[in-house]
């Protein structure tokens, strides 16, 4: 359902309720993006079990796979070694070698995800120690980016990429800002400036200036001196210039 969401732009709660709609969205954007298939592997399952389901699906349908994405790396176990599943830094470093051959045998792009540790939940920018398990990962890895979002950032429907590894550009340490829809769960290149993303989550700011009172403040003409001035000031200076006429009155009797 998720995936349909996504793809079809449609909230999750709004699915069900034109279900035919929705299907036809699906058929409609296989036939320019593609097929998807998606298939549940129990944990502990090895590259070889992804490897016969690759090759069974390219005999069965004629398709050749151009993309593969694993979610995720730490719950594979590797088949060129026998290793404790405690030893996660040796454990992943041959996990993350047979993938990456894994995918040079297919010729395919492959995209993978592996959780952060400990140290990385207050941290706001992310480096190589956040990585669960070690830098056995990285160093296989030819693009290592980091997913960053808080609080605030949610509210506003944003999140960020933090690109930590590189092996073919200059680009580390460098944040690429990218939109995040709450209802679809779609995320999408930013929009352009000033623009407020599509069912965006208004943050806490938004919700108290529009409970604060506000004053409207519109402009008038001064009776006496032929001055512009707010409305708010028309009555004290209207007081005063009252006040003056009354005075000067008094003067000249």
């Amino acid at each position: 359902m998720r995936i349909d969401s996504m793809m079809t732009d449609t909230s999750s709660r709004e699915i069900f309720k034109d279900i035919d709609k929705v299907e036809m969205k699906v058929k409609m954007l296989q036939k320019k993006a593609g097929g998807l298939r998606i298939k549940y592997m129990p944990a502990q399952s090895t590259v070889n079990d992804l490897r016969a389901y690759c090759k069974e699906l390219q005999i069965q349908t004629g398709m050749k796979l151009d993309f593969l994405c694993v979610d995720y790396l730490d719950l594979l176990m590797p088949v060129s070694a026998k290793v404790s599943p405690s030893d996660l830094f040796v454990k992943d470093k041959y996990v993350s070698e047979e993938l990456r051959n894994l995918a040079k045998e297919l010729n395919v792009l492959f995209v993978t995800a592996s959780q952060l540790n400990r140290s990385a939940v207050e941290e706001i920018e992310f480096d190589h120690s956040h990585i669960s398990g070690g830098i056995s990962k990285i160093n296989t890895a030819d693009n290592v980016f980091g997913i960053f979002t808080s609080r605030s950032m949610r509210e506003r429907g944003q999140y960020q990429l933090q690109l930590m590894k590189t092996r073919s550009s200059s680009g580390v340490g460098q944040k690429i800002e990218l939109e995040f829809n709450v209802e679809t769960l779609r995320i999408t290149d930013p929009n352009p400036e000033g623009y407020t993303p599509k069912n965006a989550q208004p943050s806490a700011n938004d919700i108290m200036s529009k409970l604060k009172p506000q004053s409207t403040v519109s402009e008038s003409v001064d009776p006496i001196t032929g001055e512009i001035e707010p409305l708010n000031k028309k009555v004290v200076a209207g007081v005063e210039n009252a006040k003056l006429k009354s005075l000067l009155s008094s003067l000249k009797k």
